[in-house]
């Protein structure tokens, strides 16, 4: 359920172990989507493994290196372990449902799931079109959710992690020209965001903002930016070079929950966001994503290889999930404080000389 990186690569793992898949999308792909589209070195394994890195290599723009920019100003340099590719979701989502595809699975787009039931043989999934139309509903053996950070079916499944935390709302944006080959982060009060490379030569920025902030601006994305690049002079200088330059309106998405979540819920694997969502200044997303996809359908063919009960699949799961990814979300939470305190990160760089800020950056490429 879901043709983003997480599903599509479940799909794809089942669908090349001759299982019948079938791979549900609400959306119609190809599609605009709110994401920081960078691809970490470790997203190559898994793109490897989906036999798609050839194809997204020949898309995307490589980046080599990267800055960090404090609110005060001050620019924080930093190295890649290699090299990151940068490529829209416009495009790198499209591929790899067309890979899933391609190797059997049955993915149909414009069907949003609408509700997961668990029973004796397996699990009853039903999804609906717009509005409510071609309603339709199939049995399956086993169930991965892959429907991104915050879905209906979070709430109707009474999801409420995150309910207690603070909210952040996303955005993103692309720009003509200002070809690069290095990310850029920028801090500023109430948020982050970073400008990127994407396919042909257009550079993409994303960020995310405080819920409560945002509240206090005037309506509109670009509010937003102006927020931005007044809280951050790095910032303002590198888009002043862009202005007039957006290629189409910036897209938002809310609200987003900075918290990793249960790995399954009513016997369904979750995959993706809808099983945690990295912070994105990691850059490690959707490298996550695509890694906890593979998982998932590597388990599930395992259970179903060996007759194993959808408890002990769920288990096993859980148990892998945690070792995956645990360590990713646990270096992400504690860097976090320092990105989303611009005062705070300027105090720690002025304090340490760029060390521990530089540490967080290199162990969140590591873990």
């Amino acid at each position: 359920m879901g043709a983003g990186p997480a599903g599509s690569a479940a799909a794809a793992v089942l669908a090349s172990r001759q299982r019948r898949v079938l791979l549900l999308e609400k959306d119609r792909l190809p599609r605009r989507k709110v994401c920081g589209e960078l691809l970490s070195v470790r997203a190559r394994p898994s793109l490897d493994r989906l036999g798609v890195l050839g194809e997204v290599e020949a898309i995307a723009s490589p980046i080599h290196r990267g800055e960090l920019h404090l609110a005060s100003g001050r620019a924080i340099p930093f190295s890649l372990p290699a090299p990151a590719l940068g490529i829209s979701r416009f495009s790198l989502d499209a591929l790899l449902a067309r890979r899933a595809a391609g190797l059997g699975a049955d993915v149909r787009c414009g069907a949003r799931v609408v509700g997961i039931e668990q029973n004796a043989s397996g699990f009853v999934v039903r999804w609906a079109g717009a509005g409510g139309s071609d309603p339709g509903a199939a049995e399956a053996s086993a169930a991965i959710g892959a429907w991104g950070r915050w879905d209906a079916l979070d709430r109707a499944r009474e999801h409420r992690f995150g309910r207690e935390r603070a909210r952040y709302l996303g955005w993103s944006v692309d720009y003509h020209g200002g070809h690069r080959e290095d990310v850029r982060l920028y801090l500023f009060p109430g948020g982050y965001c970073g400008l990127s490379p994407v396919e042909g030569g257009r550079v993409h920025l994303a960020g995310v903002v405080s819920e409560r902030l945002r509240r206090g601006l005037e309506p509109g994305w670009s509010a937003v930016i102006a927020h931005a690049r007044r809280g951050n002079p790095g910032l303002d200088r590198d888009l002043g070079r862009l202005d007039g330059r957006e290629d189409g309106e910036a897209l938002g998405t809310g609200p987003v929950y900075f918290t990793r979540k249960p790995p399954a819920s009513g016997g369904a694997i979750l995959a993706g966001d809808a099983a945690g969502v990295l912070d994105p200044f990691s850059g490690e997303g959707q490298a996550s994503a695509l890694a906890s996809g593979i998982l998932a359908g590597e388990t599930v063919e395992h259970g179903l290889a060996n007759g194993a009960s959808p408890e002990s699949v769920v288990l096993d799961y859980a148990k892998a999930w945690h070792r995956l990814l645990g360590p990713r979300f646990a270096w992400s939470a504690a860097f976090r404080m320092l990105v989303l305190n611009p005062r705070l990160a300027s105090i720690a760089a002025r304090l340490t000389g760029d060390r521990l800020l530089k540490l967080g950056v290199r162990k969140l490429s590591e873990e």
